[in-house]
């Protein structure tokens, strides 16, 4: 054999593991998402927040913005979000978890951009409110939840939500509900949770 033929063979040799190794990267991916993100993965690893298993597709129906306006779906895609309800208004309760909320987004540090904040509320904010709203978390979406119209909120039913504001959730960058919380949980155990998922995720 010529040493061109040698050097021919290597080459196909090495595109044929390349081609091969393309075939393996999605299952290979798959498998560690579902270490990370899976049943066995994330209460292994994880088990700060309460896991939706599975995912849910969250649709954003009956939300309105400042100017009345329909919120957009868009609004929840490219992000993960962390979704604070305020059904009877922002009480201590509400307070706190915009609180905690805010520390876990800002000790993400250089991502801190691939996380934001979404509160809901029951009712239209006075502008007191509003005020207190932008110079305490200037960060911070609000849409309002009209009270008849339970559409957004009725999604989150089975997933933790109580009605009474006492849980906030977290969706990933496709707007899917994948993970609750509530006031017991650890503020570290939600940044090693956020970091964790910030890691591996490919989008948002």
């Amino acid at each position: 054999m010529s040493v061109s033929d040698a050097q021919a063979q290597r080459r196909s040799r090495v595109q044929l593991l390349l081609i091969f190794g393309l075939f393996l990267i999605p299952p290979v991916g798959a498998w560690i998402t579902w270490q990370y993100l899976g049943d066995h993965g994330v209460s292994d690893t994880t088990n700060a927040g309460t896991l939706v298993s599975p995912a849910r597709p969250v649709r954003v129906d009956g939300l309105e913005v400042a100017d009345g306006k329909a919120f957009d779906a868009a609004g929840l895609r490219g992000r993960w979000t962390y979704v604070v309800f305020a059904p009877q208004g922002c009480d201590d309760r509400c307070e706190q978890q915009l609180y905690l909320t805010r520390q876990v987004r800002m000790a993400m540090n250089k991502d801190v951009r691939r996380v934001q904040r979404l509160l809901v509320l029951g009712n239209a904010p006075d502008t007191g409110f509003v005020r207190q709203l932008d110079a305490e978390h200037s960060d911070l979406h609000w849409v309002v939840q009209a009270g008849a119209d339970q559409r957004f909120a009725d999604q989150f039913r089975g997933a933790g939500y109580s009605g009474n504001g006492a849980q906030y959730f977290l969706l990933d960058p496709l707007g899917n509900l994948m993970m609750f919380y509530d006031l017991s949980t650890p503020t570290k155990g939600m940044m090693k949770d956020l970091q964790k998922l910030l890691k591996i995720s490919q989008i948002g």
